[in-house]
């Protein structure tokens, strides 16, 4: 064996650092043999790699001494890095309590233990290697010096030709740290600050996961131990928000259900600009999954700004009613109410407005009412073949001729407007009655110009503000998986650019002399007294003199009923006897350019002195019962210390971190808004009307063969639409929305579906979609399928009268067994259902909704089955009946989970279930009455294929997708 090894040890001079001697050895080739090795017949011995040595002693035999044991490990780390390899401390002490000393060590030196649990990743390794390199350091008394010595300069592995991936050589120095921190305060993102730590410092050997270690450790030190609620409250205390939340208790714990907050500088812009307000709801701007619903304004100089925000568990009424009773407590005086608000056709803001200001003019966005109207005119006006006129120049003339009704400018205008566009329109009637009792019926005076312009809207018809606002807060904010902090963070930094730019828009109206106006008089006292904007809306309008003249008919007056600002007749006469404009003929709305703090009226000792109120509670604390006094305590707690709440965040079930990794969900990051159902409809039918009298519908893949087998009376076989067969691999389909499958559901339910999310396609989709749907993780369908079976076994006789016979009853507790397993002991798991195990609706759509107590909806176009819902057959409806709803999506011969928004329409209520269903079970269907009308509405618009029965396959012979 000596004659067969040459053993290697290498002296690491200064000039040779990256030599090692290799290790040469005869190369024996191995033979494959099947048989067995004769007796006597030696064995080959194993191919071990030979003991690697590299001496590094003479690099650190040095008689350097310092006085900071820092500056010596320092200088021995610097050296250690020029030999590509990295040094740790394994002890140090400064000698104070114990003797002085100071090991070091290769960061591969020591011997790895495995661990008795089981590591969580297969791909985990150690560094370890039990390198005997090692240095100590040792402390003069006399002279206090340290001093290095070596005490073994050997290395038992190869040395690196670079340190990156070392994390020793890769930690952050000190300054670097700060530098760090300061820019994840700043929300800059881990490869923007790799890059700068580099280009700072070209040795830095620092990684993007250190970067992201060192952003985590500075996140966990700023929270400390405080709970993400009392952070939140932290924050906006420190930087004086305003701010207020609702709670609600769930299984004996408070949960936050609303919170409000506004910035102090927003308070007072909302003060001064309090005329005109848009409001709006913005989505995925955290991980709960709650609207962000903002409030914005416009100053002088026509500048947005952002009033308040608002976290809602619910876009409901009575959050809103919420929200807007704490945007009335940010006024100052109760006369600065707004007198216009503008929001979308959101019902429940809408219905809210009038309860908290019901002398504001709530007005309606007039862009999301004419995509509406657009988008209904595609999917309902049609021309028949042969007419000279195309579809879509017929459609933009009855666009056009709805948006004359919107301009009108008279109440006799509108009715000769309206009766033009119903004789345009009088071939599509429904397309007239949805436009009238949807728009023209309801919303007339928030809409159309004879009723709008007689409020003071300042020439604002749309939320575009509030959409930009939601635009330029999405650029702050990285995901949308953040918690309420990370949220609120990106919100503040918002708002401090924000004001930055109100301020530069004040400086410059306050210091820039326009030329336009200098030396005449009309504008003599009105300079640096309104702002620009304001002078360029009154030059305008003297430019209509030469018309209007000073007839206040001709003039209309709009400018000063609209914009508070002197209109045409009066600038004439202005003009005539060559005065200036007043300045109080322009509304305070223009004159304020400056941030400035209104004052209240009153002593503040008497108002905020709260004397009378802190006496009364003194006597009641006198009086009151244990109990009590402490519920007073509690209170004054809450008020004095609100960081440090016991309020839990919403409680929403979130996908952790650490969770086992499933099928990536698209768009669960993004921040970019779903699609709105204009748009969906436009992008469908720009791709699938080949001509004008082409009908739109579905690409659907072609329908399997018939199966020679039949189905009997004794072995009742069902339908494609009862039972999908299921490939284990299913094609993708195409979509417009480039969502699975989206193609294969109405038309009509694109814009309330989030997302649909495909499973295994082995014969168990439908169990997957539901455990998927249930318990997050498909691969729990075993645990369904043993609950419905075992509803089945404990309530037979019902469902034999709902499924018509005994042997529909057999035939389902038959398919909810498992397979029987194969010769090889194939894992059920792995194996492929049979026809006899497939998961099929309506009759399994009963069992799931009681055993789960949930709403079951089967989505599908006609072709594929029918749509139906199923409800509980015994249980009480909860309080929340349209957050415990399961959509499965019937694909040709495949299920999949379908995610629906919340209060979206859902298909009529299945027969059966109104039949045998108890009578507490009864109030399910009570709360989805208006969502089961709007889907039938809607149904009726849609294009249906009638449902096609084929032969159902077995194992023997199955069916053939095509």
């Amino acid at each position: 064996m000596d004659s067969t090894r040459t053993k290697a040890q290498n002296s690491v001079t200064e000039g040779e650092i990256n030599e090692v001697v290799e290790v040469r050895r005869p190369v024996v080739l191995g033979l494959f043999a099947t048989g067995i090795v004769p007796a006597g017949q030696p064995r080959s011995p194993p191919n071990v790699p030979q003991p690697i040595e590299i001496d590094t002693s003479s690099h650190f035999a040095t008689d350097r001494e310092e006085n900071d044991r820092d500056e010596l490990i320092k200088w021995a780390r610097s050296v250690s890095q020029s030999l590509r390899f990295a040094i740790i401390v394994r002890r140090s002490d400064s000698g104070e309590k114990r003797k002085a000393q100071l090991v070091l060590e290769c960061e591969r030196s020591g011997k790895y233990v495995p661990a008795k649990k089981k590591l969580k990743s297969d791909t985990s390794g150690t560094r370890k290697c039990e390198c005997p390199f090692r240095l100590r350091g040792y402390y003069n008394k006399a002279t206090k010096l340290w001093r290095l010595t070596v005490v073994n300069g050997m290395h038992n592995h190869k040395l690196d030709k670079g340190l990156e991936g070392h994390l020793v050589a890769g930690r952050l120095k000190p300054q670097e740290k700060d530098f760090m921190d300061e820019m994840t305060r700043n929300a800059v993102a881990p490869k923007n600050i790799l890059s700068t730590l580099k280009e700072r410092d070209p040795e830095n050997k620092t990684s993007a996961k250190q970067v992201y270690n060192a952003r985590h450790r500075y996140r966990v030190k700023m929270r400390a131990s405080m709970t993400e609620m009392q952070h939140l409250c932290k924050k906006l205390d420190d930087n004086k928000y305003y701010y207020k939340y609702r709670t609600v208790v769930e299984n004996g714990v408070e949960h936050l259900q609303d919170i409000f907050f506004a910035h102090p500088r927003s308070i007072t812009l909302f003060n001064s600009f309090h005329t005109v307000l848009m409001m709006d709801s913005t989505y995925k701007t955290s991980k709960y999954k709650m609207p962000l619903f903002e409030i914005v304004g416009f100053t002088s100089t026509e500048k947005t700004f952002n009033v308040a925000f608002a976290w809602l568990s619910n876009e409901k009424e009575d959050n809103f009613i919420w929200a807007l009773q704490q945007l009335r407590c940010l006024l100052r005086r109760e006369t600065n109410l707004p007198k216009v608000i503008l929001t979308d056709r959101d019902l429940a803001l809408m219905n809210a407005i009038p309860a908290v200001f019901p002398e504001a003019a709530a007005l309606v966005c007039r862009f999301h009412v004419k995509k509406n109207v657009r988008t209904k005119a595609v999917e309902l006006v049609k021309v028949r073949d042969g007419e000279k006129v195309k579809a879509a120049d017929m459609r933009e003339r009855v666009c056009l001729a709805f948006e004359d009704v919107l301009d009108s400018s008279t109440e006799a205008e509108y009715t000769e407007n309206v009766m033009a566009f119903r004789k345009l329109c009088e071939r599509w009637p429904k397309f007239v009655r949805y436009v009238e009792e949807t728009i023209l019926d309801t919303d007339k005076e928030k809409l159309v110009s004879a009723w709008v312009d007689k409020h003071m809207h300042m020439g604002n018809h749309t939320t575009n503000r509030a959409e930009s606002a939601h635009g330029v807060l999405k650029s702050y904010l990285t995901d949308g998986l953040g918690d309420l902090v990370k949220g609120w963070e990106s919100i503040h930094r918002m708002l401090g650019n924000q004001f930055t730019q109100v301020q530069t828009e004040f400086g410059q109206n306050m210091s820039v002399y326009g030329h336009t106006y200098r030396k005449k008089t009309l504008y003599s006292t009105l300079m640096f007294k309104i702002s620009r904007r304001a002078m360029r809306y009154i030059h305008t309008e003297s430019k209509r003199v030469e018309f209007t003249g000073m007839d206040s008919m001709k003039c209309g007056c709009l400018m000063r009923t609209n914009y508070g600002l002197p209109c045409a007749c009066l600038i004439a006469k202005k003009l005539h006897h060559n005065r200036p404009i007043r300045l109080d003929e322009v509304y305070k709305h223009w004159k304020i350019i400056c941030f400035q703090d209104e004052e209240v009226g009153g002593d503040v000792e008497d108002d905020y002195a709260c004397t009378a109120e802190w006496q009364a509670i003194q006597e009641r604390l006198r009086t009151a019962d244990v109990s009590m006094k402490n519920e007073i305590r509690d209170q004054l707690r809450k008020i004095a210390y609100p960081t440090t709440t016991d309020v839990e965040p919403p409680n929403t079930n979130v996908k952790s971190k650490g969770a086992k990794k499933k099928k990536v969900v698209r768009g669960t990051r993004s921040t970019s808004r779903d699609k709105s159902r204009w748009e969906h409809v436009e992008e469908y039918f720009t791709e699938t009307q080949a001509s004008q009298s082409s009908k739109p519908s579905p690409s659907i893949p072609s329908h399997s063969r018939p199966s020679s087998s039949q189905p009997t009376a004794s072995n009742p076989m069902p339908t494609v639409s009862e039972a999908p067969l299921t490939v284990s691999n299913p094609l993708p389909l195409t979509s417009s929305s480039q969502i699975f499958g989206i193609n294969h559901m109405p038309k009509f339910m694109h814009p309330f579906i989030e997302d649909i999310i495909n499973v295994d396609g082995d014969g168990y989709c439908g169990y997957r979609a539901v455990a998927l749907a249930q318990r997050g993780n498909e691969d729990d369908f075993e645990l369904i399928r043993c609950n419905m079976s075992r509803e089945l076994r404990l309530n037979k006789d019902m469902y034999v009268a709902i499924f018509g016979c005994e042997e529909r009853y057999q035939y389902i507790c038959d398919a909810l067994l498992p397979p029987p397993r194969t010769r090889q002991r194939t894992s059920i798991r792995n194996s492929v259902a049979p026809m006899d195990k497939w998961f099929t609706l309506p009759d399994m759509g009963h069992i799931v909704a009681t055993i789960l107590d949930r709403v079951v909806v089967q989505l599908s176009i006609l072709q594929n089955g029918p749509c139906e819902t199923f409800f509980p057959l015994r249980s009480i409806p909860s309080p929340n009946p349209s957050s415990r709803v399961i959509c499965l999506g019937a694909l040709p011969d495949h299920y999949v989970l379908v995610k629906l928004k919340v209060g979206c329409p859902i298909p009529k209520s299945n027969k059966s279930w109104k039949q045998y269903c108890a009578k507490q079970s009864l109030g399910w269907e009570d709360s989805f009455i208006a969502a089961q009308h709007r889907f039938e509405e809607m149904m009726s618009t849609e294009n249906v294929v009638p449902i096609q029965i084929v032969g159902a396959g077995s194992r023997e012979t199955p069916l053939v997708i095509d």
